[in-house]
């Protein structure tokens, strides 16, 4: 075992209590999860990073901490006071805050870390619990008889149980982990504290007015973002990523990456808001709204040709024609699969067969390729339990190549490399629920429920290509926004 008992302690606490937030028909069971889960998460996350040089040095400086201490607790009452009157306000404002990254640096170095994510979840999770302490409801309703979700015909029920044992694996199976640090990092920075968002949306009741107000937020970051980065290729100046500049000197094309350290998050975050507008042009009948659909879609994809994301292009062209097959179905398949002829053609004409390392850079390829062979090849050598959580990057620097970018860019490969085929049957069995749960059950009669599905379908399809499925928080909003539209419909 090559976690301490603390930190495998730790792991079990923290993801087992999520779990339980996700699996909670009581609202108070609910909630003392919750509670328990945004607790671990820091101190977990603490623990690991303590003696880091970079960490010794922040927490020497009394007055820094005291400021930053004061500064948080002031942001998370505040936005707990707003969510205690205005509960319907979170889901909004999640949506929105999803890709917002904020650079932090901490001893000379810069991290990028979804502070207002955080603070939003830290605030609803307040505002829960004063509600409770005063003898309101809680963090929301009791949903049926028992403590927690049984399985039952429902798949919703089926998705609820897999999401938390994906949590119990991921904290399991970093007992043996080659990177247990990293681990670490994924569990408290982003499946732990997504999994608590994902319990507070489901308690929210989605009426059209409050998906119209969602979408118009969604909408207005994703036109901030896309016009950011118009300025950027202007310019020919960059934010937050000195090494993406350099590379850019290197070309003849420039990328951008506008508020995020990588273009291709970028790319992925204007196509799910493309795709979100797209399903309300293809739902209504409403000029305005088509006429503002058609504006942020041009808008927006100006900026996607500018990133240059081959990943992200694909992904937005899957969602559309996910929504052009559920909306009009075998039109839309057949429509589909003439773009997609197109398209293939396009992009394999244009890309080529890279032979230099300038050519794979700028091919198709992009020089992923021995990343996901060399995960293919660290799966087969342990195929069962893999290398562990977290693990691929130390995994294939050991066993593979000690190489620069160490990340397979490949969300199932990665799977199957570190958690092996235990871990891999559970990915395969989420996304499988996760299908079934947004694509069936009653048909809503707003475009939410087909603008989610097929949000989640650029979700998927960009994990095949850069990975990060689990550990974004889009993943987990879009599956309890399914969840919920599933369950209650707007009226």
């Amino acid at each position: 075992m090559t976690a301490s008992s603390w930190e495998l302690a730790g792991m079990l606490a923290g993801c087992g209590a999520a779990a339980l937030a996700i699996l909670a028909r009581d609202p108070r069971l609910r909630l003392g999860a919750i509670a328990v889960a945004m607790t671990i998460a820091p101190v977990l996350v603490a623990g690991d990073v303590w003696h880091q040089p970079r960490v010794v040095l922040f927490r020497e400086d009394t007055a820094q901490v005291a400021a930053v201490a004061v500064a948080a607790v002031v942001v998370v009452l505040a936005l707990a006071v707003l969510l205690a009157r205005f509960p319907a306000a979170f889901g909004v404002l999640a949506l929105a805050l999803l890709p917002l990254r904020v650079p932090v640096e901490i001893g000379g170095e810069t991290a990028n870390l979804l502070i207002p994510l955080y603070a939003l979840i830290a605030g609803a999770v307040a505002a829960a619990l004063w509600t409770t302490w005063r003898g309101g409801s809680g963090a929301g309703r009791d949903s049926g008889p028992g403590a927690v979700v049984g399985l039952s015909r429902d798949p919703a029920s089926w998705l609820r149980w897999i999401l938390a044992l994906t949590l119990v694996a991921y904290a399991v199976q970093s007992a043996y982990s080659r990177d247990v640090s990293n681990a670490i990092e994924n569990a408290g920075f982003f499946l732990i504290p997504f999994a608590v968002m994902f319990a507070l949306l489901l308690e929210i009741r989605w009426s059209r007015r409050l998906l119209t107000a969602a979408l118009v937020a969604v909408g207005a970051m994703a036109t901030l973002f896309a016009g950011i980065a118009i300025y950027q290729w202007v310019a020919r100046d960059l934010f937050l990523n000195s090494e993406l500049l350099e590379s850019n000197q290197l070309h003849q094309y420039f990328r951008v990456n506008s508020l995020f350290f990588d273009p291709n998050i970028l790319g992925r975050y204007l196509a799910l808001a493309i795709t979100a507008g797209a399903a309300v042009v293809a739902w209504t009948d409403d000029r305005r709204a088509h006429a503002a659909g058609a504006a942020l879609a041009g808008f927006a994809l100006v900026a996607v040709g500018f990133t240059f994301s081959i990943t992200s292009v694909a992904a937005l062209v899957a969602g559309l024609a996910t929504l052009a097959v559920i909306r009009w179905r075998i039109r839309g398949a057949a429509l589909t699969a003439a773009l997609g002829v197109a398209a293939a053609a396009v992009f394999l004409g244009a890309g080529g067969v890279p032979s230099t390392d300038l050519e794979r850079d700028r091919g198709f390829d992009s020089g992923r390729g021995d990343l996901v062979s060399g995960g293919l090849e660290l799966a087969d050598e342990r195929p069962v339990a893999g290398w562990g959580s977290g693990s691929f990057g130390v995994a294939y620097w050991e066993e593979i190549e000690p190489v620069r970018m160490t990340i397979s860019h490949a969300e199932p490969v990665t799977v199957a490399a570190e958690q092996g085929s235990l871990g891999f049957l559970v990915y395969v069995a989420l996304v499988v629920a996760a299908i079934v749960v947004l694509f069936t059950g009653r048909d809503a009669r707003t475009p939410a429920r087909p603008a989610v599905a097929a949000c989640f379908v650029v979700m998927l399809v960009h994990s095949f290509g850069y990975a990060g499925f689990a550990i974004d928080p889009a993943t987990w909003a879009l599956l309890a926004l399914g969840v919920s539209l599933r369950e209650r419909p707007p009226d």
